[in-house]
């Protein structure tokens, strides 16, 4: 029987992860293939579930409760200058903290209701697809007008491209800080 240490040919970090994560984003453009869409979302989602889990004992109460998404505080102050390219923001005086969140739980959400033979309607996604709901004055202007394949999240419209650019941005430096706090948190014993 196998030990754990003799399977190698798995991704095993969050940084392998990353990697693929990366990987599945080059795919996403305008709209994307169902395929592509499919692993883009899953590899997003699945990345902060391994990044809470590898760096659990360095992440604050209030992060690991943002993470499960109990919590809109718990991203550090840092996490807001992560996002060096705005343009992704479909509203940038909101701020990127809060994007960043809802980029995460789209994917989540999305990830979540697709695992099921037939879609399950999430509480917060109440449509995806290659028309955007515009139901107000907020959704007029802030709504891209390139085509897209959009996300209508609890009330809002996000292109997948926008999720993509905003986590491109933000999933690299969040590891890059955690595993700095990890080193840290080695030397200091």
């Amino acid at each position: 029987m196998a030990t754990i240490g003799e399977i190698n040919y798995v991704i095993q970090e969050p940084l392998e992860l990353l990697e693929k994560f990366l990987y599945e984003s080059d795919k996403i453009r305008g709209i994307p293939e169902k395929n592509d869409f499919f692993n883009f979302v899953v590899t997003a989602a699945i990345l902060s579930e391994w990044i809470h889990k590898h760096y659990a004992l360095v992440l604050s109460d209030d992060l690991i409760k943002t993470l499960k998404n109990k919590s809109d505080t718990g991203l550090p102050i840092e996490s807001e200058d992560w996002i060096s390219n705005k343009s992704c923001l479909p509203n940038s005086a909101q701020g990127a903290t809060r994007h960043i969140l809802n980029s995460i739980r789209i994917c989540w959400d999305t990830t979540n209701s697709t695992k099921h033979y037939k879609w399950e309607k999430s509480k917060d996604i109440n449509s995806i697809g290659t028309n955007a709901q515009i139901n107000n004055w907020y959704d007029y202007f802030f709504t891209s007008v390139d085509e897209g394949l959009f996300i209508r999240y609890n009330d809002e419209n996000y292109t997948i491209e926008e999720v993509k650019d905003i986590l491109v941005q933000f999933y690299p430096k969040f590891i890059d800080y955690l595993e700095t706090l990890k080193k840290s948190a080695i030397t200091a014993l």
